[in-house]
């Protein structure tokens, strides 16, 4: 498994350099239900703005808002969906220092490559196998 100090998830959130983001997955150790989110910067009118995303199908990822004040929105409103608080948690903590809480509480990733097929790899069984469903099956 390709573990991520969640250090670096800091520096996207302080990054002060528009960038697309990459993609890592994160799931609660306490729960065993993981998210692959991607975080993204962009500036607007001079001023910094954090982008969030989820993967809603293999690659395929739905704005969830614009993470601000240790809470993401959309539209005005706070953005409640399981996906949404997981990564506000995980965000909240790094804006804290918090990162053996992070540690304790959740396994993030980097989502990694097939080593069948080199397609990339967003679900913790598959980073954790190293195969993708698809291969996995044959």
């Amino acid at each position: 498994m390709t573990t991520v100090d969640p250090q670096a998830l800091a520096v996207v959130l302080t990054s002060e350099k528009n960038n697309k983001g990459g993609n890592f997955t994160v799931r609660s150790k306490a729960t065993q239900k993981d998210f692959t989110y991607r975080v993204a910067r962009s500036n607007f009118n001079d001023k910094w703005y954090t982008q969030v995303y989820v993967e809603i199908q293999y690659l395929q990822f739905k704005h969830l808002g614009v993470y601000r004040d240790q809470k993401i929105f959309k539209a005005g409103a706070q953005v409640t969906s399981p996906a949404a608080l997981g990564l506000s948690w995980v965000l909240r903590q790094c804006e804290k220092g918090n990162f053996s809480m992070i540690q304790e509480q959740a396994e993030v990733c980097h989502t990694g490559r097939c080593l069948k097929c080199g397609k990339e790899l967003t679900d913790m069984e598959s980073i954790e196998s190293g195969l993708g469903p698809v291969c996995r099956s044959k």
